[in-house]
């Protein structure tokens, strides 16, 4: 399958999202071939990035994806998320499990609670179901020392700053960061409102300590943005310095 057919494939799928926070970007899809037997994973093409150990609420009405998590419920599996805008998709995701279903409607739509998993690089696709399947190669953070202890800790400081400076509603379903946390940086930035293009380099860089480091760049930029609005109960209307547009 020709890489124009794959984006068009992904393009082309798409479905709600339960929450009152839109995201935007764009990336590019990289079809290679891969000899690792992984089975096919279901996949949810959605106009946002979904992190590890992050909590997601989504709302799924089309028939294709009431198909789809009906048979990952039955089966117990997770189902693959990858962000796209118009036809740009991108190649590198992260698999959802589904944690739990808030309510079931007549017509088979669902309210449910994902929670991000393990990261992954599509393939090869398979187009036999409704929904879109595709080869998932999974791959881990490169082995590397652990993030410095003052990195860890200016990392809870400002993420405590933001807390007392906004109520962002999306960080209520998420867990508490501890500084123990495996991949730390991806639960600080749970719910916080981030651009998806930057939260898409986020997902895909296999060091800890540039994350962390990237992370505790945009939360000092966060809160900078939120103490010097007339209104500190919510952020500024302006792009924040140093996130991609």
């Amino acid at each position: 399958m020709e890489r124009r057919r794959i984006a068009q494939f992904l393009a082309m799928s798409a479905a709600g999202l339960w929450t009152q926070h839109g995201f935007r970007g764009a990336s590019l899809l990289k079809a290679q071939d891969t000899s690792r037997p992984e089975a096919l994973l279901p996949l949810f093409p959605l106009d946002l990035v979904l992190l590890p150990h992050t909590n997601l609420p989504l709302h799924i009405f089309e028939p294709r994806y009431k198909e789809m998590i009906g048979d990952c419920l039955r089966n117990g599996s997770e189902f693959g998320m990858l962000a796209v805008e118009d036809r740009s998709v991108a190649a590198i995701g992260c698999t959802a499990s589904i944690s739990k279903v808030l309510e079931r409607f007549p017509d088979g739509r669902m309210n449910i609670i994902v929670r991000g998993q393990r990261r992954f690089e599509i393939s090869q696709l398979d187009d036999e179901k409704s929904y879109l399947r595709g080869r998932p190669q999974f791959f881990d953070d490169d082995p590397e020392e652990l993030p410095s202890p003052d990195l860890l800790e200016r990392s809870m400081a400002l993420y405590s700053r933001l807390k007392e400076l906004a109520k962002i509603e999306t960080q209520a379903i998420q867990d508490t960061p501890q500084p123990t946390d495996t991949q730390l940086s991806y639960r600080l930035i749970a719910g916080v409102p981030a651009e998806l293009t930057w939260q898409q380099s986020l997902l895909e860089l296999r060091s800890e300590s540039k994350r962390l480091a990237l992370v505790v760049d945009y939360l000092q930029e966060l809160i900078e943005a939120f103490e010097s609005a007339p209104d500190k109960r919510r952020a500024p209307n302006r792009r924040i310095a140093g996130i991609p547009s």
